[in-house]
């Protein structure tokens, strides 16, 4: 869906484009050097380069407490990404009778595809179909879609991976439903998919390929932008990042007027780690910002964001910052359950019981040993894999060639 070349001259903040033009970010090129040379060090027992002496006066620095933290980075909104989704969009939603009569939304975990899908339904008043049950999909039950989706009434699907298991009797179901919609049996519809299991998906139903979009990898760029935009809204005096071990700037200083130091390349980093994931980065990003001790506040505050001590957020130095990892010796039963709660973007235990060729006290078991390294975690009754301990599953679960998303 081409859009003009002055609504392309500036790259938006949120940008959808093409499944073809998504470009991860890459680590700068020292970085990957730094990180064979302490390979080699650990190898040949030489130890660890000594460690820079500690910025003078940061002794008292702190974690920053939650209702701070929720002021100056707070959880992603969805209405940006909605917005810019209608720019994607405009030319397709103009047409009476589009050659492609469904759009497809693929995303990564943790990058808000179901979110933003719904808020731009509730946005445009388009109805949203609501997922099959578990017991629907396995009886391929023909009820589903409801009749009312295919009367001409334009309709939005936020969560595919809600319509199929990766069970003998759990795929009938999304394979009709994929065949009406693009043959435009259902009408207009956008369907937004998680990008694990829209890469299985793919290898299980072979009709015709759809109008296929993706949020743009946050790049350093876009998170420079993405993080003081949030900081910015909070407060009538803007705050300064500096990296906690050396000073430098994380953030561009946000007077203008002001001269900046030498630059951090912490959220280059943070960028490649996640993979330009928002969600992820966001939440890495999150956990890692500090403050210095002020006795002043014991409690919230209504200028929060405006007390913090100096105006100084500090951020933990990247090599500072302990990452999740597979436990040691990690084997199948690990992979077994990563893979299987990607690829359906969590599930609650009954199902991966159903799912998986390990008994009840094998799924618990790894369960809890995965959830005390921080890579996995249950949301209500879904567990999920964790946005900080993604990028070090994902690299487990490639290594082990399984079938990987390729965001």
């Amino acid at each position: 869906m081409p859009t003009s070349a002055n609504e392309k001259e500036v790259p938006l903040l949120w940008d959808y484009v093409p499944i073809a033009e998504y470009h991860p970010p890459a680590a700068p090129v020292s970085h990957s050097v730094r990180k064979r040379l302490a390979f080699f060090r650990r190898l040949f027992g030489r130890g660890e380069k000594e460690q820079e002496p500690p910025l003078e006066g940061t002794e008292n620095i702190q974690a920053l407490p939650d209702w701070q933290l929720e002021c100056i980075a707070p959880a992603p909104e969805w209405q940006d990404p909605a917005e810019a989704l209608d720019v994607e969009l405009k030319d397709w939603l103009a047409q009476e009778n589009p050659v492609s009569p469904v759009v497809v939304m693929v995303g990564p975990p943790h990058n808000g595809h179901c979110e933003t899908l719904t808020t731009w339904a509730q946005r445009h008043e388009w109805p949203i179909l609501p997922p099959p049950t578990a017991a629907q999909i396995l009886a391929s039950d023909d009820t589903w879609p409801p009749e009312q989706i295919g009367d001409g009434t334009p309709w939005v699907f936020p969560c595919l991976e809600r319509a199929y298991l990766r069970h003998p009797a759990g795929l009938t179901l999304v394979r009709r439903f994929l065949a009406n919609a693009y043959a435009g049996n259902l009408g207009r519809g956008i369907i937004g998919c998680d990008s694990w299991a829209w890469a299985f998906l793919r290898h299980v139903w072979r009709g015709r390929v759809p109008v296929t979009v993706t949020l743009q990898a946050f790049d350093e760029t876009r998170l420079v932008r993405h993080f003081r935009k949030l900081a910015d809204e909070f407060g009538d005096r803007p705050l300064r990042f500096l990296q906690s071990d050396d000073g430098r700037d994380v953030l561009p200083p946000p007077d203008a007027e002001e001269t900046p130091g030498e630059t951090s390349n912490f959220l280059q980093l943070l960028a490649a780690h996640s993979r330009g994931v928002c969600g992820i980065a966001h939440a890495i990003w999150h956990a890692n910002l500090q403050s210095e001790l002020d006795e002043t506040l014991d409690g919230k505050s209504d200028d929060a964001a405006c007390r913090i001590a100096n105006q100084t957020v500090w951020v933990k130095p990247w090599s500072q910052i302990v990452h999740p990892c597979l436990p040691s010796g990690a084997r199948r039963e690990e992979a077994f359950v990563l893979h299987t709660l990607l690829l359906h973007n969590g599930l609650p235990i009954e199902l991966m019981e159903r799912l998986l060729p390990l008994s009840p006290g094998q799924i618990m078991g790894t369960l809890i040993h995965l959830e005390d390294s921080g890579l996995v975690a249950l949301d209500e009754t879904v567990w999920q894999v964790t946005p900080q301990g993604y990028p070090a599953v994902r690299h487990f679960l490639q290594a082990g060639d399984y079938l990987v998303d390729r965001f």
